[in-house]
C-alpha cells in the first residue's frame, strides 16, 4: 500500500472523529492536497467503516483469485509475448486483471504503439548506412554546402484525403466513422525538385506512364536548364549536388550517364533503405500530407492548385531548415548503429 493512501485515509479518520460530513471532509482534503485527491464515494465508504467500529486503515481481505504475483514471472511472460493484454496475462499467471495492472505500473511498464520501420534491415544494410553517413559527415556542413544541394523524389497524391485524426465529441457520443485511405483510389504521381529556397520544378506523371530512367533523364534536363538560369555560378563552378534516394530510376545506368553529361553536377551519396534521411520523405512530403488532410479533389487542376498552395505556404527558412536537418539525421543513423531511430 502506498504511503499516500495511508495519509489520505488517516485524514478521513481525523475528520470523521471531528464530526465532519463526508462532503466537508472531501472538500477539506482536496483544498490542501489538490483537486481530485479523494472522491466522495471513497470517503463515504471509509466513513461507513469507521461508523461500524473498524478504525484500521488497511484494505479488507478480498475473495477470489490470489493477488500474489511474482514480478519475475510477469516480466518473463511479457518477454514471451510483448503484445499480450493484461487479461491474457492474468489468465496465464492465475491472478486477477487488476493485480497484473498494478504490478505493471509498479515495474514502470506502459503500453505503446511500436514505431513502424520502412524496412527490415539486415546487419550488412545497417552497416552500410553507417558507413555512408560517416562519409557524408566529412563534408564541411556549412551553409555553402547546404545551398549546393538539389533534392527530389516522387509521391502519390490522392484525390480523396480522409481526415482520420481524433475528434472532440460530447461525453457518451461516438465520432462519425471515417473511410480508411483507399490506396487503389484515384491518385496522381507528383515529382518534385527543390533546394534551400523552395521548389524549383514539379510535374505530374501522365496516367499510364511509369517513372522510369528515360522519364527521369528528361526531368534532369528540365531541372538542369532551370539551374543554369537561376544559379549560373553554382553550375559553372561544378557545385551542384543532386540528392535522391536509391529508387531504380534514380540509380539506373542511363541516369548515371545523364548525370555525367551534365557539367557542374555531381551526386550526393545516399544510404540504402533510408527514407529517414531523405528530405522529401521526412520534410516536404510529410508536411504536404498534413496540408492535404481532409481535402477532396475532382480534377487534376484542383490537385495542382492545392500543391501550389502548399509550396507557397512554406517560406525559404522552412526549406533551408529541412535541408540542414540532414546533418542531424546522418548522426542519428550513426548513433543507432545504422538502425532506424525514433523521431
Amino acid at each position: 500500500m502506498s504511503e499516500e493512501k495511508i495519509v489520505i485515509r488517516a485524514l478521513l479518520r481525523h475528520y470523521w472523529k471531528k464530526g465532519l460530513s463526508t462532503r466537508a471532509a472531501v472538500e477539506e482534503i482536496c483544498a490542501v492536497e489538490g483537486e481530485g485527491t479523494v472522491k466522495k464515494s471513497a470517503a463515504a465508504e471509509w466513513f461507513k467503516r469507521f461508523n461500524d467500529g473498524d478504525l484500521s486503515l488497511d484494505d479488507k481481505p478480498r475473495c477470489g483469485r490470489p493477488s500474489v504475483l511474482n514480478d519475475n514471472a510477469l516480466v518473463d511472460a511479457l518477454n514471451e509475448d510483448k503484445h499480450a493484454s493484461t487479461r491474457s496475462l492474468a489468465t496465464s499467471l492465475g491472478v486477477c486483471n487488476k493485480t497484473v495492472h498494478n504490478h505493471l505500473q509498479h515495474l514502470h511498464y506502459t503500453l505503446k504503439r511500436p514505431r513502424q520501420d520502412p524496412y527490415d534491415l539486415t546487419d550488412a544494410q545497417a552497416k552500410k548506412r553507417v558507413e555512408i553517413c560517416q562519409q557524408l559527415l566529412k563534408n564541411p556542413t556549412d551553409d555553402r554546402f547546404w545551398r549546393r544541394i538539389v533534392t527530389c523524389d516522387e509521391k502519390w497524391v490522392y484525390f480523396v484525403n480522409n481526415n482520420r485524426l481524433k475528434r472532440w465529441v460530447k461525453h457518451g457520443e461516438e465520432p462519425e466513422p471515417v473511410i480508411r485511405q483507399d490506396r487503389f483510389g484515384k491518385k496522381v504521381m507528383l515529382s518534385a525538385w527543390w533546394n534551400y529556397q523552395g521548389v524549383l520544378h514539379y510535374e505530374f506523371i501522365p496516367d499510364g506512364h511509369a517513372v522510369n530512367a528515360e522519364l527521369y533523364c528528361e526531368q534532369l534536363d528540365r531541372v538542369y536548364n532551370i539551374l543554369k538560369v537561376k544559379y549560373p555560378a553554382l553550375v559553372n563552378r561544378n557545385r551542384v549536388l543532386m540528392q535522391f534516394d536509391n529508387a531504380p530510376c534514380h540509380r539506373a545506368r542511363l541516369t548515371q550517364q545523364k548525370i555525367d553529361e551534365l557539367s557542374g553536377v555531381e551526386v550526393l551519396p545516399h544510404p540504402p533503405y533510408s527514407p529517414d534521411v531523405a528530405p522529401s520523405d521526412y520534410g516536404l512530403f510529410r508536411s504536404m500530407q498534413h496540408f492535404l488532410r481532409g481535402r477532396k479533389f475532382t480534377t487534376l487542376a484542383e490537385v495542382e492548385q492545392a500543391c501550389q498552395e502548399f509550396f507557397a505556404s512554406k517560406d525559404q527558412n522552412w526549406y533551408f531548415n529541412q535541408i540542414r536537418l540532414l546533418v542531424e539525421r546522418w548522426q542519428l543513423v550513426i548513433d543507432n548503429g545504422g538502425l532506424y531511430f525514433d523521431e
